[in-house]
Formats: structure tokens, C-alpha cells, sequence
């Protein structure tokens, strides 16, 4: 009885050992799918994996694979051993990582030799004792392995990767399960199970992860077509949305790799250096429903096409109308010398008129009262039209002329040389020949320039308008606010310094140094490196930038770093460091 009562407790304590082992390995294992579902970087995640199996088994070393996109091979992705003291990440390029395993031979058969490979295509587990002693499979790679290193591979776990569809992503591995004491031993087939619902989920949070990167690459491609077909719109904006998130990224960089100052406790999570990458790529998205003749507006005139060869063919109406009138002079008997002075003087005075406007139809200097207002006295002569004005039109511009106007145009009659006419208004736009000529500085009109202003506002209106996740909340106001200065002279919202981030005055300075260094800008001559610098500095001291960046912008050499990159080695001159730094 005693013996009986003896053996039930013995039989009841190593069920109660049982269980709370089982117990304990259940709890480990929600733990570890939690940590799985959670973690973000595919080399944390991968690493994660590897370590959970081996914990639960105690096995001394483990590798894992994964499958690649065509599903052709298995690519080594981490591999750990205790014995040898060795970890290797394929993500090292410092390392030699081990090559990848074909899943198919070159006859295009299975490749059923090595153990992972018949893994992955079988979606088997392969519990292993001892490599020497095993049939079927080609352990002549591990012997050589174990020949260089000293090391003797015995026992083997391979387990597949299987998703919730049961597609296998991959194979763990693992080598040499261990006693307490240290000794190899088999790995036990009760625990296949408990590795099976690890490995489980851990494909579970790889595809989750995949899909996520999917995803993310699918917009990082979008955003970036998006940026390319604005700079592809225009060859005033050259390569600009590609250069500003260089730029933005190595100040940043410099901002985080500052040690001492006043950026010594900057720092940006992956989430952020993605949100200003993002920010940096989007920050002229507005710019694709700006008005492609309002961007590319290379003289006053032009709207679709440079109007100066209309005005000069009128000239060309008004030298000829006075020859005839010489030559009519002539005929009724005025003396023939005189006739022709007075047709010199005007061919002369034509001339002289005509070149004004085309010099101040270029918009390259500032034009004076003095010379806006020659413009007026020389658009008010009269040349005479005949032939109706009213034919040939689009729809569009049929529209603009009212009736009693089109029964005036429609007859011959007489104009002015230039005109401000009631249809050049249209469109947000006044594209009158004397008030685009009027114009004091640039080509641009008030309203054009506020056009081109405005693609900041569409781009926060846009991107406003996306569901940004919680980490990217932040997009639209980096992206939005890089034509901000910080004394609140910028646009569109005049933000002082206070209100930004440093992320959005990091994106202020890069739009600016990009505009100002970029070689490819049909409407500018390329700088030099300490121009550009220079003209930096005077926004600097005139309370525009960052003063902290600007200097860190110098002495972390960010700003040759990219010139030497971008800019001709002609246009990289010596910069003056101690004419800016610590002057702010």
C-alpha cells in the first residue's frame, strides 16, 4: 500500500512538473508572439526568431533561412553558435554570409539533398540524431564545416516557416541540443510542436512584415514618379524634388551626429527619418496642377508662346505703313529728300521703341518708373487692323469677347500698337501686353506669382487630405512649410521660427541651397559654391534660416559634400568658413 501511495505521488509530482514546464513554455511562447508582432526591423525580427528556438530547445547553434520573391532559393538571412563563439547577419557586409541553397537542381528537379531545401518544398519538419549517421541527405558541406572549425554537428531540427495559408517562407535550423551539463543530445519530438507554433509565428509576423514593406515600397515608388513627372514638367525645376531629400538628409544627418552644441541631444527614430524623407520628396507636390506656362514663363509675354513676335510684327506694320506714306508723299509732289528723312527718323524712332519693349520683355533687370512709362506713350499708337479679329478662335476665347466688342472686331479698324484687351483677362490671369511689360523686376505679374506661391498651399491641401498613420502626422507641415522664414516674412502662413521644427527649418535651408547651387535652371547661370553661401549667410543674418544650422551646415561640411556631388568642379570654389560660422 505504501509502495502504491509511494509510486501515484512520484507519477502525480512528474505530471505537475510536466505541466508547469508546459506551462512555462506556453507563457513564453505569447510572450514571444507579442514581441514578434511588434517588432519592425526585419534584422531585430529575424534575430528574435533565431534566439526564441534555441532558447526553448537549448540547442547550441541555429541558422535561418528565407525564402526569396521567385521562390527559387533559400537566402541565409542569421546564423549563431555558442561553441564557436561566432554570429553572422547577412545584413553585415563585414561578414561572409553563407551562399544561398537552390531548391532546384540544374535539371530543374527538386533538390531533396539538403536538409533545408527538402524543407522548404515539402513543408516537412526533419528531426535529425546524428549527421553522420543519416541517410538521404548530403551532410558533405556541414563535415567540411566541421573539419575547418574543430566543431562536430550531430544533432538537427529543421522546421519550415509556414504562414496562416501554409506557404512555407522559410527554414530554421538548428544544430546540437544540449544537456544541462553541456552534452549533445537529440532534440526531443515532444518539443517539435511548441517550435512548430514559434515558427508559426514567426512566418506569421515575416509576412506581416513583408507586406508591410510591400506596401511601404509601393508608396516610396509612387511618391517618387510623383516627384520625378514635377521635375520632368519643367526644366526649371531640374532634378529639384530629388536633390532637396539629399540635402535634408545630410543635415539632419550632421544634426544627429553632433556631439556637443546645440544639437548634441538631437536624435530622429526610423519613423522620423521616414517621415522627413517623405516630407522632403512631397514638399512640391503642388506643383502638379500649377499652370505649366506660369512655371516656364521665360519673358513678360509669354503665356503658351513668347508674344514679342506679334508686337514685333506690328512694328513691322507700323515701318511699313510709313513708307507707303513716304512713298505717297512722293507721288503728290513733296520734295523727295525730305520724304525720306522723315521716314529714316521713323524707321529710326521704330526701331529704338521696339528694342525697349524687347529688352523689357526679358524682365533680366529692375525697370524704373521712367521706362514703364515709355512703355505706356509707345503702346498707345494706332496701327490699322484689317481683317476680322473675331475668326479662328476657340471656344474659350470666343467666350471672352462680349457681343457689342465682337461687332466692332469683326469690321477692319483701327488698334493700338500694345494693349491691356478685356479677353486677356481669364483664368486668375491678366496677360495684358503693357501690364506684363510693366512688370518692375522678373517676368512674373502679382498674380502669377502668387500662382506659383500657392503650390505650397495645394501641397498642404493635398497632403492633408491623406490618412497619414500617427508616425507621419508630421508630412504636411514639413512638406508644406519650406518656403517659411523664420523671422515671418515667409509664405503662405508668415510662421515665425517659434512655431517650427526642426525638421521643417532643416527643409527650409535645403530647398533654398538646392535653388540656389542647382547648374540646370534655364533662367539663372549657374553659382559658385561661395556665392551660394554667401547668399545663405545674408539670410542668416538677416533672421530667415536657422542660425544653428547654418553653422552646422559649414563645419559638418554637408554643404561641400554635396556641391562636390552636384556641381560642376568649376563652380566648387573655397568658402570663407570664418566669415560665417558663429556670427549668427
Amino acid at each position: 500500500m505504501k509502495l502504491a501511495e509511494h509510486t501515484l505521488r512520484d507519477q502525480d509530482s512528474t505530471v505537475r512538473s510536466a505541466q508547469s514546464i508546459e506551462a512555462g513554455h506556453l507563457a513564453k511562447l505569447v510572450d514571444l508572439g507579442i514581441a514578434l508582432s511588434a517588432e519592425q526591423d526585419a534584422n531585430a525580427l529575424n534575430q528574435r526568431i533565431l534566439q526564441a528556438a534555441r532558447d526553448l530547445t537549448n540547442a547550441d547553434g541555429g541558422t535561418l533561412y528565407l525564402l526569396d520573391e521567385e521562390e527559387r532559393e533559400l537566402q541565409f538571412r542569421i546564423m549563431a553558435n555558442d561553441t564557436l563563439g561566432r554570429y553572422v547577419d547577412a545584413g553585415d557586409p563585414q561578414q561572409y554570409p553563407l551562399p544561398p541553397v537552390p531548391l532546384y537542381l540544374a535539371d530543374g528537379s527538386p533538390n531533396h539533398q539538403n536538409v533545408a531545401s527538402y524543407v522548404a518544398l515539402t513543408g516537412e519538419t526533419i528531426n535529425i540524431i546524428d549527421a553522420y549517421a543519416a541517410d538521404g541527405f548530403d551532410f558533405s558541406g556541414t563535415r567540411r564545416f566541421d573539419a575547418a572549425t574543430g566543431y562536430r554537428s550531430q544533432s538537427f531540427l529543421a522546421v519550415p516557416l509556414k504562414s496562416a495559408r501554409g506557404r512555407v517562407l522559410g527554414v530554421l535550423q538548428l544544430i546540437n541540443a544540449r544537456q544541462i551539463d553541456g552534452g549533445v543530445i537529440p532534440f526531443d519530438p515532444q518539443i517539435e510542436p511548441l517550435i512548430t507554433a514559434l515558427t508559426s509565428q514567426s512566418a506569421v509576423a515575416l509576412e506581416n512584415r513583408r507586406l508591410m514593406q510591400s506596401q511601404r515600397d509601393l508608396i516610396d515608388s509612387f511618391v517618387r514618379i510623383l516627384a520625378q513627372g514635377i521635375d520632368a514638367k519643367s526644366p526649371h525645376t531640374g532634378a529639384h524634388c530629388e536633390r532637396v531629400p539629399v540635402l535634408a538628409k545630410m543635415l539632419a544627418q550632421a544634426a544627429v551626429d553632433q556631439q556637443n552644441g546645440p544639437f548634441a541631444t538631437f536624435s530622429l527614430s526610423d519613423q522620423e527619418w521616414y517621415e522627413l524623407e517623405l516630407a522632403a520628396w512631397l514638399h512640391d507636390i503642388g506643383k502638379i496642377v500649377t499652370p505649366e506656362h506660369v512655371v516656364e514663363k521665360a519673358t513678360k509675354l509669354e503665356t503658351i508662346h513668347n508674344r514679342i513676335h506679334e508686337i514685333r510684327t506690328r512694328f513691322e506694320v507700323l515701318l511699313r505703313d510709313a513708307e507707303i506714306d513716304m512713298l505717297r508723299r512722293q507721288l503728290a509732289g513733296e520734295d523727295e529728300a525730305i520724304c525720306k528723312a522723315d521716314f529714316e527718323a521713323r524707321r529710326n524712332e521704330l526701331r529704338e521703341q521696339f528694342d525697349l519693349v524687347a529688352q523689357s520683355n526679358i524682365g533680366s533687370e529692375n525697370q524704373d518708373l521712367a521706362t514703364i512709362a515709355r512703355i505706356h506713350d509707345i503702346a498707345g499708337q494706332i496701327w490699322q487692323r484689317n481683317f476680322d479679329r473675331t475668326i479662328g478662335l476657340s471656344w474659350a476665347e470666343s467666350n471672352r469677347i462680349d457681343d457689342d466688342e465682337a461687332a466692332i472686331l469683326s469690321q477692319p479698324g483701327p488698334e493700338t500698337l500694345l494693349s491691356d484687351r478685356q479677353d486677356h483677362v481669364y483664368d486668375q490671369l491678366n496677360n495684358g501686353e503693357v501690364y506684363n511689360l510693366s512688370v518692375p523686376r522678373g517676368t512674373l505679374t502679382p498674380e502669377e506669382r502668387t500662382i506659383i506661391n500657392d503650390h505650397v498651399v495645394l501641397t498642404q491641401n493635398m497632403l492633408e487630405q491623406l490618412p497619414f498613420p500617427s508616425g507621419l502626422r508630421n508630412v504636411p507641415a514639413i512638406a508644406g512649410n519650406h518656403h517659411e522664414k523664420l523671422d515671418g516674412s515667409g509664405y503662405p502662413r508668415g510662421l515665425l521660427g517659434t512655431a517650427m521644427g526642426t525638421l521643417e527649418k532643416i527643409m527650409v535651408i535645403a530647398d533654398i541651397f538646392e535653388a540656389l547651387t542647382a547648374i540646370d535652371r534655364p533662367y539663372k547661370k549657374p553659382k559658385k559654391l561661395s556665392e551660394c553661401i554667401a547668399i545663405l549667410g545674408k539670410m542668416r543674418d538677416e533672421g530667415k534660416i536657422d542660425s544653428d544650422l547654418f553653422d552646422l551646415f559649414l563645419n559638418s561640411g554637408a554643404y561641400r559634400q554635396y556641391g562636390e556631388t552636384y556641381l560642376r568642379p568649376d563652380l566648387c570654389d573655397v568658402v570663407d568658413l570664418g566669415r560665417y560660422v558663429g556670427r549668427g
